[in-house]
């Protein structure tokens, strides 16, 4: 039981001036007080945790929705990074279109332009080429099968099948390579002091037969091969002096003699305007000359007949560079 010292009383006065009096126990207020402000802290807490919830809870829906509208920023900007990607694809794809068809036309263009030069070479080959049989059948040189083109080679036989250009170049070869082992032109650059044939030997004054043609020129000047072959002479020989002989291999040799000195020797292959002496008068000779021979099949001829084609040398080597 309670003592009077735990017992008080709550008044409550009506506005009639009735007065109610409700007895209070100390223990219970104290424990009521208690739990009530137990309830009480706990609505506190729970309001400000539900608070702070629904705080943190608008932060997430705030960054939530920046986070889509960076989502789709980033979505246009990739459509439009593929649209750009894709009307650049298709455009490289029409510029290698267009590079495709300009090289076509290019190569047509190449094609066409090459087969106008080619027809107009073969024209100029052509009339080379009559022009150079012309003036070899005019010379009496027959066209013959160069020894020197057969050494040192070898290999199976396969006939030749000749079309057309081919034809063409294969008949003008054959006319280079003649004219290449023939000795033509001047051997060297002066005027002609004794011809061929019949004359006055210049020594003793009688009749003689000069089997070749002398050439003014000062002593050390230069002497020049007239044809591609072989040297099969080169030494000092008697009458002749210090002497040069070239086969060219197709039944012709030329000789230079009265040489200061001979600038080649025995087993070389020479070629056409290379030198191969300096002009003297080593010999039986009264001053600086070179006396210049030309035999066919070891009969002498006049080397003048030969002289009279000297430009053909130049006209050949262009031809020869063209084929």
């Amino acid at each position: 039981m309670y003592g009077m010292s735990d017992l008080f009383y709550i008044i409550i006065t009506s506005d009639s001036g009735k007065i109610r009096r409700i007895p209070v126990y100390r223990k219970r207020f104290i424990l009521g007080g208690f739990f009530f402000t137990l309830l009480l802290a706990g609505l506190i807490f729970s309001s400000s945790l539900t608070i702070g919830l629904l705080s943190t809870a608008k932060s997430y829906s705030r960054q939530i929705a920046s986070l889509k509208e960076h989502l789709q920023h980033s979505t246009q900007l990739l459509a439009k990074h593929q649209e750009g990607a894709e009307q650049l694809k298709q455009q490289m794809a029409l510029e290698i279109a267009s590079l495709q068809m300009a090289k076509a036309r290019q190569e047509a263009s190449f094609s066409e332009e090459k087969e106008e030069l080619l027809a107009t070479a073969v024209t100029e080959l052509n009339d080379r080429s009559n022009h150079i049989k012309e003036v070899i059948e005019n010379l009496g040189i027959k066209i013959t099968k160069s020894s020197h083109a057969k050494r040192d080679s070898g290999g199976p036989f396969i006939a030749h099948k000749e079309k057309g250009h081919d034809q063409l170049l294969f008949k003008a070869d054959k006319y280079l390579e003649t004219i290449r082992y023939t000795p033509l032109g001047r051997p060297v650059t002066g005027q002609i002091s004794s011809g061929f044939g019949t004359r006055l030997d210049p020594m003793n004054g009688e009749g003689a037969h000069h089997t070749g043609i002398d050439f003014r020129g000062k002593r050390g000047e230069k002497i020049f091969a007239t044809g591609a072959g072989v040297v099969t002479q080169a030494h000092y020989n008697g009458n002749y002096g210090n002497f040069v002989m070239i086969d060219h291999g197709n039944g012709y040799t030329s000789s230079f003699a009265h040489l200061d000195r001979f600038l080649v020797k025995k087993g070389e292959r020479v070629e056409r305007g290379q030198v191969i002496g300096k002009i003297g008068s080593s010999g039986r000779a009264t001053g600086a000359h070179l006396h210049y021979e030309v035999y066919l099949k070891n009969t002498p001829i006049n080397p003048t007949r030969l002289m009279k084609i000297s430009g053909l040398s130049l006209s050949t080597q262009r031809l020869s560079a063209r084929n």
